[in-house]
């Protein structure tokens, strides 16, 4: 199991509008899909930061997921061309692996 810390930054002053978009139509999005936003958050000193933690038992689990979000009609028509109405660029991701003792070792819910 790992998480993914995803760091996505909005062009100038459109990080509240990207944090109303990834909160309402993104994630939703995902999880529709079966993945584990465990998190979502808006940086306290970066008004156009967002981030959001996402949970995977796998590689693959991770793979399969991402893939069947890429391939749904929403994400085609509606949110892969809004992408660049606000992301200054590509996101930052860092993953995660918690540690034999972490309370995170389980799924939200278990």
């Amino acid at each position: 199991m790992f998480y993914e810390i995803r760091r996505e930054t909005a062009l100038p002053g459109r990080g509240e509008e990207l944090a109303r978009w990834m909160d309402e139509q993104v994630i939703p999005l995902h999880e529709a899909h079966g993945m584990v936003v465990v998190g979502a958050f808006t940086e306290a000193e970066d008004e156009d930061a967002f981030v959001w933690i996402r949970q995977f038992r796998s590689d693959q689990e991770r793979r399969e997921i991402v893939e069947r979000v890429h391939r749904d009609p929403l994400f085609e028509s509606d949110v892969r061309p809004r992408l660049g109405e606000f992301l200054a660029g590509d996101a930052v991701t860092v993953r995660l692996v918690p540690t034999a003792r972490s309370r995170l070792r389980r799924r939200p819910n278990q």
